[in-house]
């Protein structure tokens, strides 16, 4: 019998162990949208220095176009929102935008730096730094990317109840491209896995998984 009530508090003590690991994961997130936990030395880093610094190499194929595109300045220059594709996004481009597709993944240096360029612009917002809170507050706002067209930055709260203090979820912020008419027939949407990344010249968002570079 006392061993046995000696397991149940152990399993106990682990359960609420577990609790308030997660109660604390859940709070940094709500606080930023991201649990981004950088380093000063990462602050001060510029976004190409960062992103080619990722230990889990998640923007290799990022950085890879930026190289291929003379693109470096364009991610430094001072003041911007950058919209940051992660290597399964540039994956789905290279796959002509079907990530079920058998095919092999077309080499970016097989695709021309026109086109390179011009869908990495869509991913720079110039002159202006949109933080989360900033997003959320403002609810929706157009903006123009680097190649003049129209983004569209929706914040969605997670206060759900009008008039309420209490939080349901997490914050969040969703990209809209809006295409040109006649040229393009929809608008490309997609939401972030992080939120509110700093270096020292622009914030940084993080697309989704789902995200695709070459339908932004």
């Amino acid at each position: 019998m006392k061993n046995y009530i000696s397991k149940t508090k152990f399993i106990i003590a682990i359960g609420i162990l577990c609790f308030a690991i997660a109660s604390c994961q859940k709070k940094d997130y709500f606080n930023d949208g991201g649990i981004s936990r950088q380093s000063d030395l990462e602050k001060n880093m510029s976004t190409y220095d960062f992103l080619a610094s990722r230990q889990n190499h998640m923007f290799d194929s990022l950085v890879k176009i930026i190289n291929l595109t003379n693109g470096k300045a364009l991610v430094n220059q001072s003041n911007i929102t950058f919209y940051a594709c992660p290597n399964s996004a540039v994956m789905r481009f290279q796959r002509r935008f079907l990530p079920s597709d058998k095919q092999a993944p077309r080499p970016l240096s097989k695709i021309g730096v026109d086109t390179l360029t011009m869908l990495l612009k869509r991913f720079i917002l110039v002159n202006d730094q949109v933080s989360l809170d900033r997003a959320v507050s403002d609810k929706n706002k157009a903006y123009k990317d680097y190649n003049t067209d129209s983004l569209i930055i929706y914040g969605v709260s997670g206060i759900t109840n009008p008039g309420s203090s209490v939080r349901t979820s997490a914050d969040y912020m969703i990209y809209e491209h809006r295409k040109i008419k006649l040229k393009d027939s929809i608008n490309y949407t997609a939401g972030m896995q992080t939120h509110n990344l700093v270096t020292a010249n622009a914030i940084l968002h993080v697309l989704g998984d789902g995200a695709n570079f070459g339908g932004g």
